[in-house]
């Protein structure tokens, strides 16, 4: 008898996708590898990491060691990786400060994973958004770095690189959980949302990019329903973490324990539905 073949969906929503990382906690608890990765945004740069081969619980010290407090990240973006202001930072304008998505996904993932996507040991499909054709892109090849900093590249926030000479922004904008590139040949489809929604606004005037995040998320919420509804995975999972905003990064913790909830209920759904899948095989 043969495995299931499980397709892995993760989806966006900026510092709410640390809570992929208890998700994949639950299949190197069972055991279990995805035969197939798809991300969007946050998504996509923890699902390239741990395609390329690295444990759920090396990300989970990682986020902690990185991401603990400000100090620390500090201490690691410009001791430990030698990194410049200018290498993270472009001022575009007066009023236009943009983080550079390239760098800040090569700061993200440890250098001794694979640089291409071709060499993953977990085939991967990245979602973008191609600007100029207005269209979904989903990324199967060329250099990890460039297609994840593509794939988070947050309009008037993170700048994506040119592909193919064509800007690029993040995936959500067209497909915020990407599980429909994970149905093909598989025999169990899994998708993790952590798109979230706005939270209540603290002050009677928000900032301009209060209302552009929230916007977004708005827009993401509404097109993964709208996917769902049309085709909907076998297993759709929502951690518990609406209640952190999505540019809480220096909040790792605190997210992965907010995770905890939905971490047992996939690894319910996933026993149950290996268990009755008759071909399944553990080995």
């Amino acid at each position: 008898m043969s495995e299931s073949k499980i397709g892995l969906a993760l989806g966006g929503g900026g510092a709410r996708g640390l809570a992929h990382i208890p998700m994949l906690e639950v299949f190197d608890e069972l055991g279990l590898k995805p035969a197939m990765i798809a991300g969007c945004s946050m998504g996509a740069l923890v699902g390239a990491a741990y395609a390329c081969g690295m444990s759920a619980k090396d990300m989970r010290v990682q986020a902690e060691k990185i991401l603990g407090n400000r100090l620390g990240a500090a201490r690691y973006v410009f001791g430990t990786r030698g990194s410049k202001i200018g290498d993270i930072f472009s001022l575009r304008g007066l009023l236009s400060l943009h983080l550079y998505g390239e760098k800040l996904v090569d700061l993200a993932l440890p250098d001794s994973l694979p640089k291409n996507i071709e060499d993953t040991q977990i085939p991967l499909r990245i979602i973008a958004t191609d600007f100029e054709r207005m269209e979904e892109r989903v990324i199967s090849q060329g250099s990890i770095v460039q297609a994840v900093a593509a794939s988070i590249a947050i309009p008037g926030l993170i700048v994506g690189p040119r592909i193919e000479g064509h800007i690029h922004v993040d995936g959500g904008v067209t497909n915020p959980v990407p599980f429909n590139h994970v149905r093909s040949g598989m025999d169990i489809v899994v998708a993790i949302d952590v798109t979230g929604k706005p939270r209540a606004l603290a002050r009677k005037h928000p900032s301009n990019m209060e209302l552009a995040v929230g916007s977004m998320l708005i827009m993401f919420n509404q097109l993964a329903e709208l996917r769902r509804a049309v085709a909907p995975p076998d297993i759709y999972i929502r951690p518990e973490v609406e209640h952190f905003g999505s540019r809480e990064f220096f909040k790792p913790r605190e997210i992965l324990e907010a995770a905890t909830a939905s971490k047992d209920k996939l690894k319910r759904a996933l026993e149950l539905r290996l268990n009755s899948t008759p071909h399944y095989d553990r080995t």
